[in-house]
């Protein structure tokens, strides 16, 4: 079961009937009683998936968080992983004595542990877990993305500054509110070079809890903005077929011309350009050109399995040439973030290089296999060549327009 795909088949995806399975009112009517109720991280993490209005935002955005996971490829999540998962972001591993003794003492290090109890931290595990649903949970924190502004405010301002801008929940505790407005006073604010490094830790541990109750709570629609993955919106539409791939396939061609060291590679056209070889000291630079038309951006093959909630995980861009076997790009998020960065001129790192980046290259190795009509050269990286062998076998050199490109 991909119990991951939220909206595929409306509400009552398998992620959404399972959270508001366990957030029914007959699991938590011993809390009722409990002197720890307004304080109890378990008891404020029930309460605010049960609110009626707010609590179906939230668990929106905590789906988006399984949605991203699904998509990178890394894991098929069953339903004993989603189940396990959601289970600990509510209520953890203590029972309710080892909850009360958590409490009974308000040393510094209890004051974290119970901080790491609420959904906003509890989602993506904690330190030392082996489940492997919420290590690859914690790949993708928001809480170690970055937005400027935001982060700026919620450093310097203290945790309740900006209650206005987030949802309201009537029937939990403030106590989360509490232990931030404490590590908020805590924080060090000398600027002495001893305590640099200690100073720059605890502040970021303590922007990024805020960072992730933000993303669940803020009122607005920005919350995207603060996913690790800019393009996760884009993609997701692309593979649920609420966005047309097709009309995708042209930027991805570009992106890979960027990455080619092309800077404008508009006046190809929608021709996807692959360079012949960097040479040391070279100074002619040579591309072997290949049609746009002959590229397709496609999704795989869908289930016919009615009882298996499925969505695709990737697309496939596919190069068919006149003669030979087709060359495969196989797009998954983590692929389809990098050719966007890449569209934006972004140059990859070595590290990168040897990372998902390789996926790209073994699609070129096999693309150049390829036959070809077209090379592209220039000797300046400013004034290019277009050379084509016509079907007689003439060969014909135009000089393309430098301001077409």
């Amino acid at each position: 079961v991909i119990a991951s795909a939220p909206d595929a088949v409306g509400q009552d995806a398998i992620f959404d009937r399972l959270l508001r399975r366990l957030t029914q009112d007959k699991y938590w009517e011993a809390c009722a009683g409990c002197d720890l109720r307004d304080r109890c991280y378990v008891h404020h993490n029930a309460r605010t998936f049960m609110d009626p209005v707010a609590g179906p935002k939230v668990a929106e955005r905590l789906r988006a968080l399984y949605t991203v996971t699904h998509l990178r490829g890394r894991l098929h999540i069953t339903m004993r992983d989603l189940r396990s998962a959601l289970a600990f972001t509510l209520a953890g591993t203590r029972d309710c004595d080892q909850i009360h003794d958590l409490y009974a003492t308000s040393r510094g290090d209890n004051r974290g542990e119970i901080l790491s109890g609420y959904y906003f931290n509890a989602w993506q595990g904690g330190a030392g877990s082996a489940d492997r649903l919420l290590e690859l949970l914690r790949q993708i924190d928001v809480g170690e993305a970055t937005n400027p502004d935001l982060d700026r405010a919620l450093d310097y301002l203290p945790p309740d500054a900006r209650a206005t801008t987030r949802f309201s929940f009537g029937e939990r505790g403030d106590y989360d509110t509490q232990l931030l407005a404490r590590r908020f006073r805590e924080l060090p604010r000398e600027a002495s070079g001893a305590t640099v490094n200690g100073r720059m830790t605890d502040h970021r541990e303590y922007v990024a809890m805020l960072r992730r109750r933000q993303f669940f709570e803020r009122r607005d629609e920005n919350w995207k903005e603060m996913l690790p993955y800019r393009t996760y919106d884009t993609f997701w539409g692309l593979v649920t077929g609420r966005r047309s791939a097709g009309l995708y396939r042209d930027p991805l061609v570009l992106a890979i011309n960027r990455g080619e060291g092309l800077s404008d590679p508009g006046c190809l056209g929608n021709a996807l350009a692959l360079r012949v070889r960097a040479v040391d000291h070279g100074t002619v630079r040579s591309y072997r050109l290949f049609p746009g038309e002959r590229f397709g951006l496609m999704l795989p093959a869908a289930s016919s399995n009615r009882f298996v909630e499925h969505v695709p995980q990737e697309l496939r861009l596919v190069y068919t040439p006149p003669g030979g076997g087709p060359a495969e790009l196989v797009v998954d998020l983590d692929i389809f973030e990098m050719l966007t960065r890449l569209a934006d001129g972004y140059q990859p790192s070595l590290e990168e290089q040897q990372g998902r980046y390789l996926t790209l290259t073994v699609f070129k190795n096999v693309l150049s296999s390829a036959p070809y009509q077209e090379v592209l050269v220039t000797p300046s990286g400013h004034d290019f060549y277009r050379i084509a062998r016509e079907p007689t076998g003439v060969l014909k050199l135009r000089k393309l327009d430098r301001e077409a490109c």
